[in-house]
């Protein structure tokens, strides 16, 4: 398979249209599609609903046509929104990718919107499920990216072999039973499902019953007139192409109920539901839903979707959440060159205002300056400055703790001048490394060469370049870890633990009182030497070498806790693919209920990305978030993320 993709842009409705055959055909090529990406659901949707001039982007490689991306731009009050076609009233959107092609068309499409970057200002990219390759793209430089959970879409699974009177939770089937009953009692009642020549009567009938419901609540629903010829086109195209689950239950003959839905992938969804309120008291919508679920499993289905919305109904069938995420994304102006200038400077400002102490200021600063000579100058300039800024009439209080701060920074820099040129050397060699372009597992073996030599000259700066070689520093910043951990209920005495990244054992030293057992891992051979010597006589104590890119033979379902401290940037700075990786063994080394905790995501310096990031590997993964960028330490200028295994997703 090449990922090498040819793309071409459709800009009118008509051109979109035309593509439907090989659109459809696409369609069958993408295991997780849903209706909601058919031809015959966004065609409808464009010409009742759309506007005339899309944007969108159609992959082809050397097998054909591989992705589509159908987009259009909106102008919502005075922004200009990039957005998925059919948003608005449906509940999966997503691009289309062939199997195989996922990375690379979410990829590529986020790289057509970079080019076409002055015709947009914000891509609101909203119900995408967890699954959709839309969250993992990486989004490109300079752009400003958030994520969040959007909405909840119950669902239940139907087991395998399950006989047909099992099918519902006890408390559902005696009721179901009950009103079954009553219907039985007041005349014929017999399910219809939708074909050629009956989807127009049933439409008509879901219309009915839907509107006399909602109007009985004092409300409009969501099937008004001008939305009526949509449905009508999407539903005929659907029953055409065997997608569509549109069901009747009739009493006599006369439809008191309706299910528009549809079946495929082996699941029922259901979009829309009505039924005739003067008869509320038959439960006629009650038995209208269990014939369709029956309906269903008849057909081999294993979900029941109820799509979005926390309706309470849905859970009495035993409905569990399964969320859909939003992403906006914003092209922010590229940085402008002297960046390594302006980061020094931010560096000696966060230490001067209290935001970062010295200790972690002067890394910041060594790391844009390059060396130590040219962070003393950034420190010099700095005094300047302020000496100025301080001797003006209108300087403000305070002026003398900024000062004093400054002065601090420069002390730190003094005597620590060993330890800094250490510092210096490693941030240098990762910037190196990263310049190489080394693939992922060529980047951890440079790791474990470069954390092999770093050990060899300095344990306590190899793993905490903030602590500049002190062993009191790095004691001061594991202690607070420690504490973080207890606090959040993280370990305890029956808990198992597992560190990516664990260094000369620090954590496992300080940690394997507290827990049950207390894994580590590394890609440095001298660091697990180191770590070894720390944990001696540690009998609960695992330490191994790891490749790096996953968590090597760690068992199954056996950690309450995997963390990472200080160690995931090398992952990021490694490659989306090793990131997502790691998630993924993470998951599969923790108990349900289990948690992650990243401590320190990545040195790029910018938060939102960062959530952004945790939130889509999050929602792919199948974790909670429970805390995102906390700042949670006075030494340590790192952000913290914690994440909860989700068991069903």
């Amino acid at each position: 398979m090449s990922e090498r993709l040819d793309v071409e842009v459709l800009s009118r409705r008509e051109e979109l249209e035309a593509l439907r055959e090989p659109w459809s055909a696409l369609w069958h090529r993408c295991p997780a599609a849903t209706a909601f990406q058919r031809p015959e659901w966004l065609i409808p949707w464009c010409r009742a609903l759309g506007p005339e001039d899309v944007l969108a982007l159609v992959f082809r490689s050397d097998e054909g046509l591989v992705g589509l991306a159908p987009l259009a731009v909106h102008r919502i009050g005075d922004e200009r929104v990039v957005a998925l076609l059919g948003a608005g009233i449906t509940d999966y959107n997503d691009v289309l990718a062939a199997s195989g092609y996922e990375r690379a068309v979410a990829g590529a499409a986020l790289a057509c919107l970079e080019e076409r970057a002055d015709a947009w200002d914000v891509a609101d990219l909203h119900d995408l499920r967890a699954s959709s390759p839309l969250l993992l793209a990486e989004a490109p430089p300079g752009w400003s990216d958030e994520v969040e959970k959007h909405e909840a879409c119950p669902a239940v699974m139907i087991p395998e072999g399950v006989a047909p009177d099992e099918l519902f939770p006890p408390g559902m089937r005696a009721r179901v039973a009950r009103a079954r009953k009553r219907l039985a009692r007041a005349g014929d009642l017999r399910l219809d499902v939708a074909d050629a020549a009956t989807v127009d009567e049933l439409l008509d009938a879901l219309f009915a019953n839907h509107k006399a419901r909602w109007r009985s609540r004092g409300e409009g629903g969501v099937l008004d007139e001008a939305l009526r010829p949509f449905h009508r086109e999407a539903a005929r195209a659907l029953c055409a192409r065997g997608a569509l689950r549109l069901f009747g239950l009739r009493l006599d003959g006369r439809i008191i109920a309706s299910l528009y839905g549809f079946a495929e992938r082996g699941g029922l969804a259901s979009y829309i539901t009505g039924f005739d309120p003067e008869l509320a008291w038959y439960s006629p919508g009650l038995v209208m839903l269990a014939s369709a679920i029956e309906h269903a499993a008849r057909e081999g289905a294993r979900t029941v979707d109820f799509l979005r919305g926390r309706e309470p109904y849905k859970y009495d069938w035993g409905a569990v959440d399964r969320w859909t995420f939003r992403r906006r994304l914003r092209r922010r102006g590229a940085r402008e060159p002297g960046r390594e200038v302006e980061e020094g400077e931010g560096a000696v400002q966060a230490v001067m205002s209290g935001e970062a102490s010295p200790e972690v200021g002067l890394v910041r600063l060594l790391g844009a300056a390059g060396d130590l000579e040219a962070a003393a100058r950034a420190i010099d300039a700095a005094h300047v400055a302020h000496a100025a800024h301080a001797a003006r009439p209108a300087a403000g209080e305070g002026e003398g703790e900024r000062a004093a701060r400054l002065e601090a920074l420069r002390r730190c820099l003094d005597e620590r001048r060993a330890a800094c040129a250490i510092v210096a050397a490693m941030l240098g060699a990762h910037r190196d490394a990263r310049a190489a372009g080394e693939d992922a597992l060529g980047a951890c073996r440079s790791a474990a060469r470069l954390f092999d030599e770093l050990c060899e000259r300095s344990e306590e700066a190899s793993v905490a370049a903030y602590s500049l070689g002190d062993p009191e520093i790095l004691e001061r910043a594991t202690r607070e870890v420690v504490e973080l951990l207890e606090r959040w209920g993280a370990i305890g005495e029956d808990r198992a633990i597992l560190q990516i990244g664990c260094g000369i054992g620090r954590f496992e030293a300080a940690l394997a009182p507290r827990v049950r057992e207390a894994w580590g891992l590394d890609v440095s051979p001298r660091m697990i030497e180191a770590a070894r010597r720390r944990c001696a006589g540690r009998s609960n104590v695992v330490l191994a070498v790891s490749s790096g890119v996953d968590l090597g033979d760690a068992p199954s379902a056996r950690f309450d806790l995997v963390y990472a401290v200080d160690s995931f940037p090398y992952v990021v700075a490694a490659g989306a693919e090793v990131v997502d990786r790691l998630v993924a063994e993470a998951r599969r080394a923790l108990r349900p209920g289990g948690e992650l905790v990243v401590l320190g995501y990545s040195y790029r310096g910018d938060p939102a990305r960062d959530a952004a990031d945790v939130a889509r590997l999050a929602a792919r993964h199948g974790f909670d978030i429970l805390a995102s960028g906390e700042r949670a330490f006075s030494l340590w200028d790192a952000r913290a993320y914690r994440l909860r295994k989700i068991e069903h997703r």
